[in-house]
């Protein structure tokens, strides 16, 4: 008895391996999936008081279906992409792309951060990329514009998925 149920944790760990590693390999260097920019934008505009700025595509694979949830306040938004409606946890959340007005950059933490350095974007905005791991690894880049700090972040993404969405949006302009 106690051999299968440690088989099963085994073979449930596994699993939740190999469906992180399928999430993962499903992230493309291309901008492949068409965001619904209209659909995303109306539950922003109007409701907050920074300057909106907002991908067209996303670094997936058009076969992967991703729900978009939003917050929105007077000084920021946050828009998360999910692989389910209504994601409030972790295992469901696959990135974000935020604003805030008086934000600050994210600073390095030892022993969670792996990767931080300052990176170019279109347009020649500068910004900074960090890769940090804890319980998973988290891609961020942000860059500010008019005092306002814009966040993308990728779970278990790499700088250049992230990158690609802050290009995307900075290439879209101010919505």
């Amino acid at each position: 008895m106690p051999q299968k149920l440690i088989w099963g944790v085994i073979a449930t760990s596994t699993f939740i391996s190999t469906s992180f590693f399928l999430v993962n390999s499903q992230i493309n260097p291309i901008l492949a999936q068409n965001v619904p920019t209209t659909q995303v934008l109306s539950q922003i505009k109007g409701k907050t008081q920074v300057p909106i700025f907002f991908p067209n595509k996303l670094p997936f694979t058009t076969s992967e279906k991703i729900y978009f949830d939003s917050e929105v306040t007077e000084k920021g938004y946050s828009v998360s992409f999910n692989a389910i409606p209504n994601c409030q946890a972790t295992a469901c959340y696959i990135g974000s792309i935020e604003a805030e007005r008086g934000g600050e950059f994210i600073q390095p933490e030892r022993g969670i951060t792996t990767t931080f350095k300052n990176v170019t974007l279109a347009g020649g905005n500068k910004g900074v990329f960090h890769n940090g791991c804890g319980a998973y690894c988290t891609a961020t880049l942000e860059w500010k514009n008019q005092g306002v700090l814009y966040r993308v972040v990728i779970k278990n993404g790499e700088e250049k998925d992230v990158t690609a969405i802050a290009n995307s949006a900075i290439q879209a302009g101010r919505r």
